[in-house]
């Protein structure tokens, strides 16, 4: 799949006096944004406010979740109705939860649509709905009917600590605040998930969306690099969107009060972090902690707690604007098809409000929405990946990054491939201009990834690193591959020994390394 097909090119002029001519970078995928053909159009009139953190971007989202007056659309990777937005205090709930703020906002006459990712063959590691999909047996539920208007985080760990001092003869419930606290949590979410998909919950509706494996397959059949059968399979059944946008009052008074979010944050109480990142944050949650079995299968285990690690990722809040147009247009034409009454074409908003077309001013920015979406063969977020790339291989003296997963090769392959043609035609023009090769600009890359989440996700990491040469710095896992090689020639030499027949024993994957890449600094001076 060519990601070089969006690429403009542009006449320009050299003054003969001054011998200097001026040229301008593209940045986007400008042929989305072709006049009576706009798939992506690019928009000017939209003004940003870009969070580091959890803390800051969770905060700005309850704030207007608060104030919404018509409505909140949200498309998520996974929703925990249990986890606190903003946090003050230790023990949960530390504040209000998603779940109550959702409730409070249907309960004033606010239409909430909550779109959830749900895998139906991903196994658990793709399925996150506390209280649904896991964390279903709380030490309390009611039969029959919800108590709807009582579901409240407060409530249930009041109720729980009644519960706990009447039988505090028992053992079993001679138990520490926050292993109530838990109970308490759980049986929130049960309560409040329950009460969701029985249309209990005023104003709220929900809808969960799986993957189309035809497109998800599709789109691997024109990569350059074939997945093998483990693998596609892999992709094709446990791929996700991790689309999590929202969107609120999009419509309401033609616009003036609409205001989005496009972000990386997850809605789950494991991506609540500040900018600090301390390894030891009481105001993040106290988890669970995992057997190892457990981990593999995507099971929560039960009071045995630990912090959860510290996460950095971003929300950009967008205000008003254009550029609201496409992530409205996403929501719907997700929403639908999660319904099924989706259409194979994507959804077009016919008439946008008047507000979100002013013109633009002062202190607005330039934006273009780009997806990963195989349904509509849509891979401009590829594209921007890789027109960045090739704009700072053509000499803008770096290229920053920062990504959860660091796994793609054709993109390591991509930034090799373009910096050596800058370099070729530098060689070749240099002396017309009076320079010498030692004198092109070195091209500085920088890549921050965590380590690898799963033993799955190592072969890849490991693989793309070493397409830069920086495969060392993963140093657990070259000394796993090392002894790995060792034991296969021993194996092979013994086998050759004892049945006179060769053997291709190929190392194992090994499992993920604690020694993680946290930061490559890659010089190409090729």
């Amino acid at each position: 799949m060519s990601s070089e097909k969006y690429l403009r090119t542009e006449q320009v002029h050299i003054d003969e006096i001054s011998c200097t001519a001026t040229s301008t970078i593209q940045w986007f995928a400008e042929d989305k944004n072709k006049k009576g053909n706009a798939t992506h159009p690019i928009t000017h009139n939209n003004k940003l406010t870009v969070h580091i953190c959890g803390k800051d971007g969770f905060a700005a989202i309850a704030k207007d979740i608060a104030e919404a007056k018509e409505s909140i659309d949200l498309v998520c990777w996974g929703f925990d109705p249990g986890m606190e937005l903003v946090r003050n205090g230790a023990i949960w709930p530390r504040a209000e939860t998603y779940g109550d703020l959702l409730i409070a906002a249907g309960r004033r006459g606010v239409r909430v649509r909550l779109l959830v990712w749900y895998s139906y063959s991903g196994g658990n590691i793709q399925k996150h709905m506390p209280g649904y999909t896991h964390g279903k047996s709380p030490w309390r539920i009611q039969q029959g009917h919800i108590e709807v208007q009582q579901i409240n985080a407060q409530r249930s760990l009041q109720l729980i600590r009644e519960h706990a001092r009447d039988n505090r003869h028992k053992k079993e419930w001679n138990i520490s605040g926050d292993k109530l606290a838990a109970m308490a949590r759980e049986e929130y979410c049960c309560s409040w998930y329950r009460a969701a998909f029985a249309a209990q919950l005023q104003g709220i509706s929900i809808r969960t969306r799986d993957g189309d494996s035809g497109s998800i397959n599709d789109s691997l059949n024109h990569e350059s690099r074939k997945p093998d059968a483990v693998e596609r399979k892999l992709f094709t059944l446990g791929g996700t969107h991790h689309q999590k946008p929202i969107l609120i009052d999009f419509a309401y008074i033609s616009g003036k009060k609409a205001v989005g979010y496009v972000m990386g944050l997850n809605s789950l109480t494991d991506y609540w972090d500040t900018a600090e990142h301390r390894v030891e944050n009481p105001l993040r949650e106290q988890g669970v902690a995992k057997t190892k079995q457990e981990q593999a299968q995507g099971v929560e285990g039960l009071f045995d707690f630990e912090t959860l690690k510290p996460y950095r990722d971003y929300a950009c809040r967008i205000e008003g604007g254009r550029a609201l147009i496409p992530l409205h247009e996403n929501f719907e034409g997700a929403w639908e098809r999660a319904g099924g009454a989706g259409s194979a074409k994507p959804y077009v908003c016919a008439a946008p409000p008047s507000t979100l077309l002013r013109k633009a001013e002062g202190g607005d920015s330039t934006v273009q929405i780009v997806r990963t979406q195989p349904e509509e063969n849509d891979f401009t977020i590829k594209d921007i990946y890789f027109n960045a790339t090739r704009v700072a291989a053509a000499g803008t003296g770096y290229l920053y990054m920062e990504n959860q997963y660091f796994q793609y090769q054709d993109w390591a392959e991509h930034l090799l491939a373009v910096r050596k043609k800058v370099i070729a035609g530098w060689n070749r023009n240099c002396a017309k201009i009076g320079k010498s090769n030692e004198d092109l600009p070195v091209l500085h890359v920088f890549v921050v990834i965590p380590a690898p989440e799963k033993a799955q996700m190592v072969p890849r990491t490991y693989d793309t690193l070493a397409t830069l040469g920086q495969q060392h710095g993963m140093t657990g896992q070259v000394a796993m591959i090392d002894r790995a090689n060792k034991n296969a020639k021993i194996q092979e030499g013994a086998s050759k020994q004892f049945f006179g027949d060769a053997v291709d024993r190929r190392a194992s994957v090994p499992q993920p390394v604690t020694e993680a890449v946290v930061s490559a600094a890659n010089k190409i001076d090729m």
